[in-house]
């Protein structure tokens, strides 16, 4: 009586272990789930600022070509610039030359003022016009009269001459002046269209640069968080690691515990009659599992990692009945280790591994011989 008394406290013992590893499973699995929500989070922003930097990129390189054009814009204007250049340089020789046309013209000018300027004052001190008659009438003799005529013919046609002259010249000089300051606007023309364009070029190229200044900025912005959220990410893979190895450690506790407090039961109840010496064939009934569970590291009991072998043959039994490390031959599953322990599998009961789920279902629930080899 003393020793069931001590079997039963041993096992309320160990089902308050048990519940206290339970709950420390449960929350490392709620954090787990946590930490792969976080990683989901920093994912879809990963992929929105890659997004983003591929648009940036392709921004950028419109902007270069952009910037292209413009150059070669700039090269084809180039020979019109020149050209330019050089029609502002011949249009100011030829307002040089008119200007010292004009200063030759009014220098003819001012000679023919001074000549006429002197017969005026002739005619003015001797009387003007009277003076000729008296040229005429002052002849000797007929010839000498005519001769007389003759010359006072000749000096009024050159006057007239002098005259008709000096009021060519000075058409000459405003028609001159005029050209000039016609082709002063002219040549104030070329240059202010050749200024308007380059400014509007070098506009153009100021704000391209502008741009691609600012896309290259953002650019950065995004490389920096990208690499702050990659930073993020590999932090929480490394803490996810460290609650996947305490999960595993603790479904390995809680598997150990559920053990220990079935061995317990199994004494209390006197139940050591169900192991089978080796060499024996029983009949037990048969499921099937996979590794890729919810929640499952898919290591077993005994530290196989079915999820790097998914084609390995492995059981889960009850240590008790197959002991744990044993070979042993399934009925329509072949030799296998006894590798894993479970929950729910107590007495004459085995889980068999299978890659899929897909086969599970189709293993289903049957009765099999399993020889312990």
């Amino acid at each position: 009586m003393r020793r069931l008394t001590v079997i039963t406290l041993a096992i309320l013992i160990t089902l308050g272990t048990m519940l206290s590893s339970t709950h420390v499973l449960a929350a490392a699995k709620d954090e787990l789930q946590n930490i792969k929500e976080k990683r989901e989070q920093i994912d879809k922003k990963l992929t929105g600022a890659e997004s983003q930097i591929a648009e940036i990129m392709s921004e950028i390189d419109e902007l270069n070509n952009e910037i292209n054009h413009i150059n070669e814009d700039i090269a084809d204007n180039q020979a019109s610039i020149n050209k330019t250049e050089e029609n502002i340089a011949n249009t100011i020789d030829e307002i040089g030359n008119l200007q010292e046309e004009i200063k030759q013209l009014e220098a003819d000018i001012e000679k023919r003022y001074e000549i006429l300027d002197g017969r005026i004052s002739s005619y003015q001190k001797s009387g003007g016009a009277i003076s000729y008659l008296e040229v005429l009438f002052g002849a000797q003799s007929f010839s000498d009269f005519i001769s007389r005529i003759t010359m006072v013919n000749k000096v009024t046609e050159s006057d007239a001459e002098l005259i008709s002259d000096l009021e060519s010249d000075i058409k000459t000089v405003e028609e001159k002046k005029s050209l000039s300051l016609g082709k002063l606007d002219e040549l104030n023309k070329m240059k202010l269209e050749q200024e308007e364009l380059l400014a509007q070029i070098q506009e153009q190229k100021e704000q391209i640069n502008k741009d691609r200044a600012s896309l290259e900025t953002k650019q950065n912005n995004l490389f920096t968080l990208i690499n702050d959220l990659k930073a993020k990410d590999s932090s929480l893979a490394s803490v996810e690691m460290e609650v996947k190895q305490q999960i595993a450690d603790e479904e390995a506790k809680s598997r150990e515990l559920e053990l220990k407090a079935n061995k317990s039961v199994d004494t209390e109840n006197n139940e050591g009659d169900l192991k089978h010496p080796e060499g024996k064939t029983i009949t037990v009934r048969s499921t099937a599992y996979t590794a890729n569970c919810t929640g499952c590291t898919g290591i077993t009991y005994t530290g196989i990692n079915l999820k790097e072998n998914p084609d390995a043959k492995v059981i889960a039994v009850d240590p008790s009945v197959i002991p744990l490390g044993s070979v042993v031959h399934v009925e329509g599953y072949g030799y296998a280790i006894a590798g894993d322990i479970g929950s729910a599998i107590n007495g004459n009961k085995i889980d068999v591994f299978v890659p899929s789920r897909a086969e599970a279902l189709q293993w289903g629930v049957r009765r099999v011989k399993v020889t312990i080899q």
